[in-house]
């Protein structure tokens, strides 16, 4: 097992504050450290890793677990970025303002109100979704989560993916939310080229939230409240709603870091319980009109505008 697997290994298996987390984030810093791992993206793996427990882990204590790792290996430094200031102190009061504001109590309330009238049936949601998202040309990527890039196959343009659909195929369960380039980027990890990564994205159109921890009511409530330009809102088929949100004038991997990862996901959206894992471009979404083998229930499209 090479220093990647058994990192990846170690961010997938992360033990609880309170229940040898401390060694596990030295642990962790030093195998992406000697796997070639960013420094930056160490950081965001660990947080995002970390599961709830007798304590709270402070950023300082995993950056400086990242810095031993550099200094001992002779890898270099980190100079971690400082997190933003939240837009409120109270995340979760500002969510339950945002959902009391809400005068879409239940699903159909949410289906009346969809600028663009959903009047198909879900198995037809697929093509009705990318025809209105994006353009004939735009590079797609539709496929399963661990599926590499394979251009002409899971990576196709809008309008063969709508002749694909419109035939009567099925793929899925998974869209990334932002058109590709088509063309070849290295890996985070360094450990080659990749065709359906970040650094793969043409054109930041659009990014993703969700919630995982509050009911479904509660998430239908805050979408139809959020004063947010959201462009679509799909049932997971699960206990979760993603939202599409679109993105203007992201032109750069710079501004996106600047103006949506921190500056909409940590001082805003972070506070108030969107999961922290969606604030990259390459996103993963629920593709609607999919029906998931394991619960026969649709991916489906609630709301579209």
């Amino acid at each position: 097992m090479t220093a990647l697997d058994r990192y990846h290994d170690n961010i997938n298996n992360p033990q609880a504050p309170g229940n040898g987390c401390h060694s596990w984030i030295l642990s962790t810093a030093n195998l992406g450290t000697i796997a070639g791992v960013e420094p930056s993206n160490i950081f965001t793996d660990i947080r995002r890793a970390i599961p709830p427990g007798k304590r709270r882990i402070a950023d300082r204590e995993i950056n400086e677990a990242i810095q031993k790792a550099l200094r001992d290996l002779k890898a270099g430094t980190f100079t971690p970025q400082p997190r933003p200031q939240p837009i409120t102190n109270d995340g979760p009061a500002a969510r339950r303002r945002i959902i009391g504001q809400s005068k879409v109590p239940e699903e159909v309330d949410l289906w009346e109100s969809s600028p663009i009238r959903i009047d198909w049936e879900p198995a037809d949601d697929a093509a009705h979704f990318i025809a209105n998202m994006f353009a004939p040309d735009d590079l797609l990527f539709i496929g399963d989560r661990l599926e590499s890039g394979v251009i002409g196959e899971n990576i196709r343009p809008t309008s063969a993916w709508l002749t694909f659909f419109n035939a009567g195929g099925i793929a899925g369960p998974f869209i990334i939310i932002n058109p590709l380039s088509g063309q070849p980027a290295q890996k985070k990890s360094g450990d080659g080229e990749t065709f359906r990564g970040d650094a793969n994205v043409k054109t930041y159109r659009f990014c993703l939230a969700e919630f995982d921890t509050m009911s479904r009511e509660d998430q239908i409530a805050f979408w139809s409240a959020a004063k947010l330009p959201i462009r679509a809102l799909i049932d997971t088929g699960g206990k979760s709603i993603h939202a599409w949100i679109r993105t203007d004038n992201i032109g750069t991997p710079d501004a996106w870091s600047a103006q949506i990862r921190r500056g909409l996901y940590e001082r805003a959206l972070i506070p108030m319980g969107v999961d922290a894992a969606c604030s990259n471009p390459a996103r993963l979404s629920r593709l609607p009109g999919y029906q998931r083998p394991e619960t026969k229930n649709f991916q489906r499209l609630l709301w579209l505008s």
